[in-house]
């Protein structure tokens, strides 16, 4: 009988300790996937890019918004010399076709684009310096997602601003230091699609 007792204290011994290794092989899992969610950018973009966009963008993200003076809405052809006030223009004189939605890699002259936005397009000016392979997943996501006819957004380089990342609509301008979704969210939420020429939203 004494015999017998042995390996049943030999298992009550090893209770504690078998518990003791599960709990923490649980933690460690838990942990190990909480570390790869917060490592992982590309996953917390896609959240946010390609979420439907809400009927106003966060007033708070907008503070820095500006309004430049309206130029005007006037058709003109490609060969007619223009100059805008503001640059890069959000108004104005413009060709008569817009440039379609999309992720360029050259720049349209500012003619196409402003007719773009009179359409309530977004253009986003990028420095190409700055543009990283995950910021330009990013914008592609946002354009994927946010295309509507003959409206949607319009990313284009261009390195003359101070700037590495501005969002223009009509009469709107957001300049950014750095590439934030929210911010870039935010802004297409309050004024993409509600250009002057036949608002979609």
């Amino acid at each position: 009988m004494a015999g017998s007792d042995k390996p049943q204290q030999v298992s009550r011994r090893l209770w504690p300790l078998l518990t003791i290794c599960s709990i923490f092989f649980l933690f460690m899992i838990v942990a190990g996937t909480s570390l790869s969610c917060v490592n992982s950018p590309s996953a917390s973009q896609a959240a946010v890019e390609d979420l439907k966009l809400p009927a106003h963008g966060d007033t708070a993200l907008l503070t820095n918004v500006i309004t430049p003076a309206d130029e005007g809405r006037e058709h003109i052809w490609p060969d007619h010399p223009v100059e805008y006030k503001t640059m890069p223009p959000t108004s104005g004189p413009h060709f008569p076709d817009p440039t379609e939605p999309g992720f360029y890699t050259t720049r349209p002259e500012f003619g196409y684009l402003v007719h773009s936005l009179e359409h309530g397009s977004a253009v986003i000016y990028y420095d190409p310096a700055k543009l990283s392979p995950e910021v330009e997943k990013s914008l592609r996501a946002f354009i994927k997602a946010n295309n509507y006819p003959e409206v949607g957004i319009v990313a284009v380089p261009d390195a003359d601003f101070k700037y590495p990342f501005i969002l223009t609509a009509w009469d709107k301008m957001l300049k950014l230091d750095k590439y934030d979704p929210q911010i870039i969210r935010a802004f297409l939420a309050e004024y993409l699609g509600r250009g002057p020429e036949n608002p979609i939203r």
